[in-house]
């Protein structure tokens, strides 16, 4: 029997509406701390934006930003069971026109016909292990599959003790939070560096 609890969503249209997460099997939710502070630092750019959730777990992260307005969002999970559940609170939710969701591991989404045809992804979120293997590898994957527009925004979530590279090929890294455990590092396209400070840690 599979075992569920749930965490909220923190604001917009969908405010307050429970998503369901599965205890263990390597699904870690993001912190609802965590959460504040990312769309925080977000704003006004989820609105209307095309967003990529992946190692996306319960989706929270995708299915806040829909609730923030975020055009759509697309979710890749490899946990079979993490995904249909998934795909059913975007049913329960009426927001399977807005979402789909990849069963897929992400090495192999980011090449799935499918995904690609949803590209350039405004936001880009990427949650994989804290404990993952050969991470730098897995991001060079990711940026080589050339998802993001050219003035996007990819955030890598990591244990905020990791040191986060400060370029993933073309991406640049402008800014680093740390809440207790979590780190965020936010990177963009180099076109677009000139925007944002190089880094800060949360108070």
């Amino acid at each position: 029997m599979v075992d569920f609890s749930s965490i909220r969503i923190i604001s917009g249209s969908l405010k307050g509406r429970k998503i369901p997460t599965l205890q263990g099997q390597g699904i870690r939710p993001t912190s609802l701390r965590s959460r504040e502070a990312l769309f925080s630092i977000l704003g006004s750019i989820i609105s209307g934006a095309c967003v990529a959730d992946l190692f996306a777990g319960s989706g929270s992260i995708g299915l806040e930003a829909l609730s923030r307005g975020a055009k759509k969002a697309i979710f890749v999970e490899q946990n079979a069971e993490a995904g249909q559940t998934l795909e059913k609170t975007l049913a329960q939710f009426k927001l399977g026109s807005q979402g789909q969701v990849v069963i897929q591991d992400v090495a192999l989404a980011i090449q799935n016909l499918y995904l690609v045809r949803w590209q350039p992804f405004d936001v880009l979120y990427i949650d994989p292990p804290y404990q993952f293997e050969d991470i730098l590898h897995l991001l060079v994957q990711v940026e080589n599959a050339d998802l993001v527009a050219n003035n996007g925004h990819v955030i890598y979530e990591h244990f905020s003790k990791r040191t986060p590279p400060s370029n993933i090929g073309q991406w640049t890294l402008t800014r680093t939070a740390k809440y207790g455990d979590t780190g965020l590092s936010f990177y963009r396209p180099q076109a677009s560096t000139n925007i944002e400070p190089r880094s800060r840690n949360a108070p």
